[in-house]
């Protein structure tokens, strides 16, 4: 087990503060036991000369000593305490730190330009597939950017302006003059960053208002996978979006679903600041991440600890791992299906009955692994379940369409299943890649009925050919009678993979 067992993050934003208590397991995947955010609004207690009032002072250690009562519940092996732009920009930010550490005894570590935009790249640098991009953090106070390149950060700003200050700014009147006011002040912010320039890269976004955008456009469209972890975006979408805001009233937009009420008067700006970042880097896409400053600051303090824990190297790998891990998947099962599945492919590519792709393979390894998930919940009906886990689960590394693929070939179980579960996403897989899935899936419904009783391990496999066909020669240590059994009945799915009947033939290792 690990040392770090349960970690509280503090994070002390310009619009809301929020307390996240996390729970660690072994593989240092980590869980949220508690999310409190209250919008706190801090920005509006500044004075005319920077300063933060007594009355905002009053009120952040109002809700810190809330945060202490909550916290009091839980055996917590740090506290990891931030405060970012609003207290950055206050003139007083020394007296403030001061006076919040002596009435609550929490030392609250204010975070500088750089490391607030880092620690935001930090996770998503390890929670997303991509090696190169834009990153944006849109706070209430500041607005964040980078661009990295090989999980490394290569450029990256701070502008003097988030959500809250561009709507006290530009969002008071007319609709109309708001919106040409204020593009033409973001894009002048923008276009003094020579860096930011197009690209054709895709621009990953974190914090609550890019959250409440995805959530939006997904209703707005019917979406039908949950979650908004790697949703994407194009700029029409983002138009979209943005005009629908723009249209409705602040009431309106309090009762408007997948958007947070206490966001409905600062989700315009927000939404105007990332078309206006898509436009100057022309970018490929508008992607969101639902991990941000405090779970990078989370995956730092871990990587203090376990290095090797969260690297933007084999993203994927691990989010498969560390599902299983989370469902208690039988994972000696996993490894003797993907070793038969591996030994049957060669022997096929072998005889030239079939010539695996890059994809196939790999799609091959993931979803020998996770391969009927769903029996943590119920066996009976575990194919149902695998499939529903995993399409309702934000995937770190993995986009939607794969979320999608993973899904189907986690939970095959037969042509009529896989097309159940298909219906309501038809369109987003070509033919092509369709028939890749079901192909796999087919392997790993046959490979299982091979590994039925995960101790007897297969010596050999050999295609035989002559006259009367193709024979699957398996040779055993033990006594093959259940793998008999249960392979006779599957050998359907291997048939469906080549478009050949083949026999099998079963004997046990001599001396065995």
């Amino acid at each position: 087990m690990t040392k770090l067992n349960q970690v509280a993050v503090v994070d002390i934003g310009s619009n809301t503060v929020r307390l996240v208590i996390y729970q660690l397991t072994a593989r240092y995947d980590f869980h949220e036991l508690q999310n409190v955010k209250l919008p706190v609004r801090l920005y509006q207690y500044l004075d005319e000369d920077k300063n933060l009032s007594a009355t905002g002072i009053d009120k952040l250690i109002e809700v810190i000593r809330l945060f202490q009562k909550v916290m009091a519940h839980y055996q917590l092996d740090d506290i990891i305490a931030t405060a970012t732009a609003v207290i950055r920009q206050a003139q007083n930010q020394e007296a403030v730190l001061q006076q919040v550490q002596e009435a609550t005894g929490l030392a609250l570590r204010l975070l500088s330009d750089e490391e607030e935009a880092s620690y935001g790249q930090y996770a998503i640098a390890r929670s997303t597939q991509f090696n190169e991009g834009y990153t944006v953090d849109m706070g209430g106070g500041s607005t964040e950017i980078t661009y990295f390149k090989n999980g490394v950060i290569k450029n990256s700003h701070s502008f003097p302006f988030g959500v809250v200050t561009l709507t006290e700014l530009f969002y008071q009147g007319d609709a109309k003059k708001a919106e040409a006011k204020a593009r033409a002040y973001i894009m002048a912010q923008f276009e003094k960053m020579k860096w930011l320039k197009p690209r054709k890269l895709p621009i990953i976004a974190i914090g609550g208002s890019s959250r409440n955008i995805a959530s939006v456009h997904q209703r707005m469209t019917d979406y039908p996978m949950s979650g908004i972890h790697e949703y994407e975006m194009t700029r029409q979408d983002l138009q979209a979006t943005y005009d629908l805001f723009c249209k409705l009233t602040v009431a309106e937009k309090q009762e408007l679903d997948g958007l947070s009420r206490d966001r409905a008067d600062i989700i315009a700006p927000a939404n105007l600041t990332y078309l206006c970042l898509y436009e100057i880097t022309k970018a490929e896409k508008f992607v969101f991440c639902y991990r941000g400053l405090r779970e990078g600051l989370l995956m730092a303090r871990i990587n203090q600890e376990a290095p090797h824990a969260y690297t933007p190297n084999n993203v994927q790998k691990n989010t498969i791992i560390r599902l299983a891990d989370l469902y208690l998947a039988d994972t000696i099962g996993a490894s003797q299906r993907l070793t038969i599945a591996q030994k049957l492919v060669a022997e096929l590519e072998r005889t030239g009955l079939l010539y695996p792709t890059r994809k196939l393979m790999a799609y091959l390894e993931s979803g020998t692994y996770l391969y009927h998930l769903g029996a943590y919940v119920e066996q009976e009906e575990s194919s149902m379940h695998s499939f529903y886990l995993i399409i309702n689960s934000n995937l770190s590394g993995i986009s939607h369409k794969e979320r999608l693929s993973l899904a189907l070939m986690a939970s095959y179980k037969n042509k009529s299943l896989f097309n159940q579960f298909l219906d309501q996403y038809r369109g987003w897989l070509e033919d092509e890649e369709l028939q890749v899935i079901r192909e796999v899936g087919s392997i790993i419904k046959f490979c299982d009925a091979l590994a039925i009783t995960r101790v007897n391990e297969v010596q050999q496999l050999q295609i035989l050919k002559n006259e009367k066909g193709y024979t699957l020669a398996i040779s055993w240590t033990y006594n093959p009678l259940a793998e008999y059994y249960r392979a006779t009945r599957q050998k359907k799915n291997l048939e469906y993979v080549l478009g050949k009947k083949i026999r099998l033939a079963f004997r046990q290792e001599e001396g065995q």
